[in-house]
């Protein structure tokens, strides 16, 4: 307030004088001398002094604009310092403007280090420099609040740390667009989720291991039974060459089997798990290859409905979800001691998507705990029975790697013409990611 009063008082005395100098300076000059060259040196004498004055007036709004403008840029840091979350100030040309205190601490590099994008990326991002770099040209066309996703950055001191990214327009800078982008530190969630991811994987193990014993214990008494009476028949001297074609037929058949089914699910051991394109079709009838027997056991009955085409997506990541959605409903039927159990599978595709519908006639999940099925570590069942990261995960691999969305509510249908109740799963997923 007081430097503008100030710049007001200044510019408001130069006006009076400029106004002045060229209202009446000349009529002054006229009732001093009447001398044409006297007159001439006098004009040249007022155009000097009106220059020094312009310059003094210059100089002191220069003066007045400067400490304004180190005023403002002194309470931009401090505002900048005073908060909590590591935050950088860029623009188009690839300049970092500004990073605060708990930037620096975080880390270990400071603003001279890493004053241009093209530093603070080869620094932070090594291999990934180019792709992040893309991703932050990106942003310059934006003028909402943009959710950049979460990174792993490399310290000065080679510590990988995760730092979730919020970025938004600043407004134009020198004729630059500016980028405010504040961090979140997310390393210690991301190191919980890893290990829920681990703990998922062997949950899902332990389930496909179950499925093989299962598929595997038939074919095994087969061998048992063929190679012990080939044993007992020798040793009354009953045993003859057509006995013996017979039970080798019999042995190689289930060995043959029990080959077959190992291939089937050596894929889910692979950890390097890449997209792929696969008919949803297809995946459906390898999850009954898995888990057929054992629901069949149960009198689980799949009734289905699922067109046949082709999308590009994570092959296993799917098979996981859906395995987990159906032994979450066999747990279910079992629970509530269900008669007759029935897990309906529809699925579809426009243009750009595939949706898979998944209900059963378990009756339901509770409106008190439906919104919650999705959370970490949530469950119904008992500690020997679930953790609470199966719908967590499947959700993680649906929205996060496979870029699609799911979602759970209750339904109620007729099949037969008899009324059911059940959850009913959506699973839309892109036809190419």
């Amino acid at each position: 307030m007081k430097n503008s009063s100030s710049a007001f008082f200044i510019s408001l005395i130069y006006f009076l004088i400029s106004l002045i100098l060229l209202l009446f300076s000349d009529e002054l000059l006229f009732l001093i001398t009447k001398n044409p060259e006297t007159i001439a040196n006098l004009q040249d004498m007022k155009a000097w002094i009106f220059i020094i004055i312009s310059s003094i007036f210059i100089y002191f709004m220069i003066k007045l604009l400067t400490k304004k403008h180190e005023k403002s840029k002194d309470e931009l840091e401090k505002i900048f310092n005073s908060l909590a979350s590591p935050t950088m100030l860029f623009n188009e040309d690839g300049k970092i403007l500004m990073i605060n205190k708990i930037f620096e601490e975080l880390t270990g590099y400071k603003y001279k280090e890493i004053d241009t994008i093209e530093k603070w990326t080869r620094k932070a991002y090594g291999e990934k420099a180019l792709e992040v770099k893309e991703i932050i040209n990106s942003l310059y066309s934006v003028d909402d609040i943009v959710d950049a996703g979460v990174f792993q950055i490399m310290t000065k001191n080679d510590k990988k740390i995760c730092w979730h990214f919020n970025t938004a327009p600043f407004g134009i800078k020198n004729g630059k667009r500016t980028i405010i982008a504040t961090a979140l530190d997310v390393t210690e969630l991301k190191e919980k989720e890893k290990m829920m991811i681990q703990q998922s994987k062997m949950a899902a193990m332990g389930e496909i291991l179950e499925n093989i014993a299962h598929q595997w214990r038939q074919p095994l008494s087969t061998i048992s039974t063929a190679s012990t009476g080939i044993k007992l028949q020798n040793e009354h001297g009953i045993l003859t060459n057509e006995i013996i074609t017979e039970s080798m037929d019999m042995i190689n058949k289930s060995a043959q089997h029990l080959s077959k089914t190992i291939d089937d699910f050596r894929g889910f051991f692979k950890p390097d798990q890449k997209k792929e394109f696969f008919k949803v079709k297809h995946t459906f009838e390898k999850i009954i290859m898995i888990i057929g027997n054992k629901f069949d056991g149960e009198k689980i009955n799949f009734i289905s409905e699922i067109e046949d085409f082709q999308i590009l997506n994570y092959n296993n990541a799917l098979i996981q979800v859906l395995i987990n959605i159906f032994t979450n409903s066999k747990d279910v039927f079992n629970e509530k001691k269900i008669k007759d159990r029935f897990i309906f599978v529809d699925v579809s595709s426009d243009e750009y998507s595939a949706t898979i519908q998944i209900k059963d006639n378990a009756g339901g999940i509770s409106s008190k705990i439906i919104d919650k099925v999705f959370e970490p570590y949530f469950t119904t069942k008992h500690q020997a029975q679930g953790t609470g990261i199966g719908l967590y995960m499947s959700e993680e691999l649906i929205t996060k790697h496979m870029k699609g969305k799911i979602k759970v509510e209750n339904s109620k249908f007729l099949y037969d013409g008899k009324k059911y109740s059940g959850a009913l799963f959506t699973i839309t997923l892109p036809l190419k990611i």
